[in-house]
């Protein structure tokens, strides 16, 4: 619903004020009376936003949630909205196994806490503030976690290492904690403008970091995909080959995110060209696969495969470092 209102001015043509009515069904809506304060925040393309939510930026967020089968999915909704509180109730007393269900859920999210529970109430509370954990940090761990999940996909992959493989997917599972995270701090920064305020993030910048933060979760699950391709030793000329490609991927992914806080249009070249010649040597590999007898070509096919959608995502972070005009 869209209402146009009529700008005044007080004090004649010569008032240094303006003012406009607000409509009164929302202000009855917001619950707002005289004398109430309400905050009006600029954004970038200059639109104002009255936001009586603001000055009730710091009190705890509380949703109710009851203890079902869906579990796993009421909490993660939850999360992800930005509450502080979670408040899990039964009209059964809650077994202990739903209480262990409970804490494998939660073992998901970072800084989620069991920190009241009785027979028929749990009681979760997030104990992150993003003020003292911002985006930019998270997205750096997370980029440090998926960068080397890349080496060392590859090393269980040329070796065929089960165990190295399993650490893999157990980073991986600490990658996807971080993810929720930015989701669950960008989101809120989206929706209260003083959570934007204490972030340093804008709208625009909210939804880059979003769409960054995916695509490195994704080279952290191509990784996960390589490690189980664990099957025998390679080739030593095909281990260099692909260490070289992965090396390439890496530098790709590291320059990109850094570019994401600090942009540099040497690194932006930089990227773009290692793409150019990530496609090439992709090309030649697979020729160099088919036509040889040795290992398994289609395990082969498939990291190279993998190996390129990474620097793909890696020149995609690149795209979204570009200046806004």
């Amino acid at each position: 619903m869209v209402n146009i209102r009529t700008l005044q001015q007080t004090g004649g043509k010569s008032g240094s004020s303006f003012l406009i009515i607000l409509p009164k069904d929302w202000v009855v809506r917001q619950k707002l009376s005289k004398g109430d304060p309400v905050v009006v925040a600029e954004r970038e393309d200059g639109c104002l936003i009255i936001d009586p939510r603001l000055p009730k930026a710091g009190e705890t967020r509380s949703t109710m949630a009851e203890m079902t089968d869906n579990l796993r999915w009421e909490i993660t909704s939850r999360y992800l909205l930005g509450y502080d509180e979670i408040r899990i109730v039964s009209k059964e007393p809650i077994t202990n196994v739903q209480r262990d269900e409970l804490k494998q859920v939660i073992k998901r999210f970072v800084a989620l806490e069991i920190t009241e529970e009785d027979d028929y109430q749990i009681i979760l509370r997030c104990l992150v503030d993003p003020a003292t954990l911002p985006v930019s940090t998270v997205m750096r761990r997370m980029n440090q976690i998926a960068s080397r999940m890349i080496v060392d996909s590859l090393n269980a992959y040329f070796e065929g290492l089960q165990e190295g493989a399993k650490e893999v997917i157990q980073r991986d599972e600490e990658v996807d904690r971080l993810f929720f995270l930015i989701v669950r701090e960008l989101r809120s920064a989206v929706q209260y403008p003083r959570m934007s305020e204490i972030m340093k993030v804008t709208p625009v910048e909210a939804l880059d970091y979003r769409l960054a933060a995916q695509y490195i979760e994704r080279i952290a699950d191509l990784a996960v995909d390589i490690a189980q391709r664990v099957d025998e030793p390679l080739d030593k000329k095909l281990v260099k080959k692909l260490q070289l490609i992965g090396e390439t991927v890496r530098e790709m992914l590291s320059d990109s995110v850094n570019n994401l806080f600090k942009f540099n249009s040497k690194r932006v070249t930089k990227v773009i060209e290692a793409e150019r010649w990530l496609i090439q040597e992709t090309v030649k590999l697979r020729q160099d696969i088919v036509t040889s007898l040795n290992g398994q070509p289609q395990n082969q096919l498939y990291v190279v495969d993998s190996l390129l959608r990474m620097g793909e995502a890696a020149k995609d972070i690149t795209d979204l470092a570009l200046p806004h005009k």
